[in-house]
C-alpha cells in the first residue's frame, strides 16, 4: 500500500483525544467533522473497500481513536476488532469467457462480458443453442407469457429483467429487484435450461450506468471478486446464470435481426411477447472462480452504562465505514458522504458521550460495520456474533450518508434512484413506528438541533442498509439518511460537497 507512513502519521494526528477536551454536545462541531472527513474520505485510502489494507488503515483509524477517548473494547476478546471471516470469489480472466459461435462453429465473438456471476461457482463449458425469452415473463391475469411456445431444454436463454407491466416507470427497484426475478427464475428452470444468460432491459434507468462500468461495484466482473461470510455461499442454484452487458445481448441477437432495445420496444408498442430461438447461433460460457480465505474487521467500541440494571441493556450505533475501492484507472470512490459521513459523525457521537460526566443509564455500543457494499455483510456478522446479547439490545439507530444537501445537479435518476437529496436542514428517518415514546424523542432532539425529519416509514426505496440485520433480529431502529445525490458510487463524492454544518447537527440530533 502506497505512502503508509505518511497515512499512519496523519492518523495519529487526526485521532480525536488529540484535541481540548469539550462537554456533551459542544464535542461535536463542524471544525473536527472536517478534519476527520478530510482524511478519511482522502485518496490515501483508497475507497476503503473491504479485506484491502486500505480498509484496514481505515479500521485502525477509528480503533486508535477509540481507544484515546477510553471506550472499551469487546469484553469478549478484549479487542476493538471483530474480525469477520470471509470468502474471496475471483473470476479468472482467463478462464472465463462467453463465446459466441455461428453455424460452423467459428467464433463470432468472444467477450469478457460475464459482468456478474449469480452466486459464483466453476463452470465446466456449457454450450447450447439460444433462444431469447424477452422479459422471460408469465401473467396469469393479462395472459401474456413470455415463455409460450418455445423449447428450452438444453438451450441458453437470454431474457432481460422488469416486465411490461412495469418497464420503463423507473422504478428504482430496477438496480435488481430479487423478489420478482426470481419467478422467473423458476419458471424458466422448469424448462431444463443449459444455462441462463441476463440482461438489463435498455428502458430500465439502471441499464446504462451498469453497461458504462459501474457493474463492477457488484464485485463479479471478469477480473474483479466478491466477497462473502465465509460459510454461507450457498448453494450455485441448478443451473448457471450469468449478467451479461446490453452489447453483448445485442451480439446474441444479431442474427435475428433485432437489438435488445428493438425488442423491448416491439413488446411494449404490440403488447405480444417477442420470444424465438435464434437460428444458428450456439453460446458457449465457462468460469473459473478462485476463491481464498479473508478476514476483514468490524470496529466495535462500547460505553458501559451507569445504572446497575439497565446497564444490561444496551443500544447499538452502526455506521459502514467500507466503500468501493479504486476504478480501473486507479481513482478512489472516496466516499465522502457514503459514509465516512457516518462512520466521522459517530465518532464525534462516541466523544460526546464519553465527554459527559455522568454515562447513560443502559450501555452503549458503538459499530463501525465493513462490508456495507459487499451485502451488510458486517451488519449481519453482528447481529450473529454480538457483544451483548440482541434479546438485551432494545435500539438500533444507523447513519448512512448524512453529509448532502440538494444540489442544482441532484434532479431526475441515477442508477435506477430517484435523486431525492434532502436541504440542508433536513434528514429522511426509516423506521417501523414501533414506539410512539420513541418518535417523539427523535422530533424532540430534532427540534432542538435545528433539524427537520422526514418520516419516511419502512418504504427503502432506495434499498437498505445496516439497520435491516437488526429488524430481522426483531430490534426497533432508526435509520437517518440524506438522500440520493449524483455523486453517488461515483469519484465525485468528495469532501468538497459535504455540508458540515448539516453533518453537525444530524450528529448532535442523534
Amino acid at each position: 500500500m502506497k505512502n503508509i507512513i505518511p497515512v499512519l502519521f496523519t492518523l495519529l494526528l487526526l485521532s480525536p483525544a488529540v484535541k481540548a477536551q469539550k462537554e456533551g454536545l459542544n464535542a461535536i462541531d463542524t471544525i473536527d467533522l472536517k478534519a476527520y472527513m478530510t482524511f478519511f474520505a482522502s485518496d490515501e485510502l483508497e475507497g476503503r473497500e473491504m479485506g484491502t489494507e486500505a480498509n484496514l488503515t481505515a479500521a485502525l483509524y477509528i480503533k486508535t481513536s477509540l481507544m484515546r477517548l477510553g471506550l472499551k473494547p469487546d469484553p469478549a476478546t478484549n479487542d476493538f476488532f471483530q474480525w469477520i471471516p470471509l470468502t474471496s470469489h475471483y473470476l479468472d480472466p482467463e478462464n472465463s469467457f462467453l463465446r459466441i459461435s455461428g453455424t460452423g462453429n467459428d467464433p463470432l465473438f468472444s467477450t469478457d462480458s460475464l459482468v456478474y456471476i449469480l452466486k459464483p461457482a466453476d463452470m465446466t463449458p456449457v454450450k447450447g443453442e439460444l433462444v431469447f425469452a424477452g422479459y422471460g415473463f408469465e401473467d396469469t391475469i393479462s395472459g401474456y407469457n413470455d415463455l409460450a411456445g418455445i423449447d428450452l431444454e438444453g438451450k441458453v436463454v437470454l431474457f432481460m429483467t422488469e416486465n411490461p407491466l412495469i418497464a420503463g416507470q423507473g422504478a428504482a427497484s430496477a438496480l435488481f429487484d430479487f423478489e420478482n426475478e426470481t419467478g422467473k427464475f423458476f419458471s424458466i428452470f422448469a424448462g431444463q435450461p443449459a444455462a441462463i444468460l441476463v440482461a438489463y432491459n435498455p428502458k430500465n434507468t439502471y441499464s446504462d450506468a451498469y453497461d458504462s462500468g459501474l457493474a463492477d461495484i457488484s464485485g463479479g466482473k471478469v477480473g474483479s471478486r466478491s466477497i462473502t461470510i465465509a460459510g454461507e455461499e450457498g448453494d450455485t442454484g441448478p443451473f448457471p446464470i450469468v449478467f451479461v452487458t446490453r452489447e453483448a445481448a445485442d451480439r446474441l441477437l444479431a442474427p435475428a435481426g433485432f437489438t435488445l432495445a428493438e425488442a423491448e420496444n416491439r413488446i411494449l408498442s404490440n403488447k405480444k411477447p417477442v420470444s424465438q430461438a435464434i437460428e444458428g447461433i450456439t453460446v458457449t460460457i465457462s468460469t473459473q472462480v478462485v476463491t481464498s480465505p479473508l478476514t476483514s474487521p468490524n470496529v466495535i467500541g462500547i460505553i458501559e452504562g451507569s445504572d446497575p440494571l439497565l446497564r444490561n441493556e444496551c443500544v447499538v450505533y452502526t455506521a459502514h465505514f467500507d466503500h468501493e475501492g479504486m476504478n480501473d484507472r486507479e481513482e478512489a470512490y472516496n466516499g465522502a458522504d457514503d459514509n465516512a459521513s457516518g462512520s466521522m459523525g459517530l465518532l464525534e457521537i462516541a466523544e460526546a458521550y464519553m465527554s459527559l460526566k455522568k454515562k447513560p443509564l443502559r450501555t452503549i455500543v458503538f459499530a463501525w460495520v465493513n462490508g456495507e457494499e459487499k451485502g451488510l455483510l458486517g451488519s449481519a456478522y453482528y447481529t450473529e456474533n454480538p457483544p451483548i446479547p440482541m434479546e438485551n439490545t432494545i435500539l438500533n439507530i444507523n447513519l448512512d450518508m448524512i453529509g448532502r444537501s440538494k444540489m442544482a445537479a441532484d434532479t431526475g435518476k441515477f442508477m435506477g434512484f430517484d435523486l431525492d437529496v434532502t436541504m440542508p436542514r433536513e434528514i429522511m428517518m426509516y423506521t417501523r413506528h414501533e414506539s410512539t415514546e420513541l418518535l417523539n424523542m427523535v422530533y424532540g432532539t430534532a427540534k432542538k438541533s435545528g433539524v427537520s425529519v422526514i418520516d419516511m416509514g419502512e418504504d427503502l426505496e432506495l434499498g437498505t442498509s445496516d439497520h435491516a440485520p437488526f429488524w430481522e433480529k426483531g430490534v426497533p431502529a432508526f435509520f437517518f439518511h440524506s438522500g440520493i445525490h449524483s455523486d453517488l458510487h461515483s469519484i465525485r463524492d468528495d469532501v468538497e460537497k459535504i455540508d458540515f454544518d448539516k453533518m453537525e447537527r444530524v450528529s448532535k440530533m442523534v
